[in-house]
């Protein structure tokens, strides 16, 4: 909403006069400090306010594919390796269960590369810019391996809501998760269903 005699935004508590010229307002229906959040009047204002633009001309962040290439790297050189030494153990012994070995290198070998190509996928994929609120954010822990082995995984996640109702949880990375909490509107950076930057709107 704006002032019909200054044109100026008007927030949600400047009551019956405008906080800028003084100006009757007309009625309006109450916005409540719970609705406020995600109501599309905060939309509204977010996108008037001149950080909107400025966030419009950034340039998404490059897609760091290293950080999924080179640990899967590592670790099929590593795999490859173990799986060999298992294969060629079973060799000796002769006979069919040398297959075994055989199937569970290969599928680890084919769960890798399904992993490397969905990450360049994602990388390749066009970005999208979107005002949203951030209205929840989780967080998902995986543990494999065991005893002096065994290494966890953290994998965080935002859910936005979007002016027109939606709501879309992406991944994140821990960094940006840690950036952004529940409330913060601003310009959500997507790429490949992944938030990948958040530009917060202080409104």
């Amino acid at each position: 909403m704006t002032c019909p005699q200054c044109g100026a935004a008007i927030r949600a508590d400047d009551g019956r006069f405008c906080s800028h010229c003084g100006a009757s307002l007309p009625d309006r229906p109450r916005i409540t400090a719970d609705e406020w959040p995600t109501h599309p009047e905060r939309f509204d204002q977010a996108k008037r306010d001149p950080s909107y633009e400025r966030a419009l001309a950034l340039d998404p962040p490059a897609p760091k594919l290293w950080q999924t290439i080179l640990p899967v790297a590592v670790f099929s050189i590593f795999w490859i390796g173990i799986g060999g030494a298992v294969v060629a153990g079973f060799a000796k012994g002769g006979g069919a269960m040398v297959l075994f070995p055989i199937f569970i290198l290969g599928f680890g070998l084919v769960m890798m590369g399904v992993t490397v190509r969905t990450a360049v996928t994602k990388a390749r994929a066009p970005v999208m810019r979107q005002l949203a609120v951030v209205v929840d954010e989780r967080t998902e822990i995986h543990t494999t391996g065991s005893g002096d082995s065994r290494s966890t995984h953290t994998r965080y996640f935002a859910t936005l809501q979007f002016k027109d109702g939606d709501r879309l949880e992406c991944g994140t990375s821990g960094a940006l998760s840690g950036a952004i909490a529940k409330g913060d509107i601003g310009l959500a950076v997507l790429r490949g269903g992944d938030l990948v930057d958040f530009h917060r709107i202080r409104v």
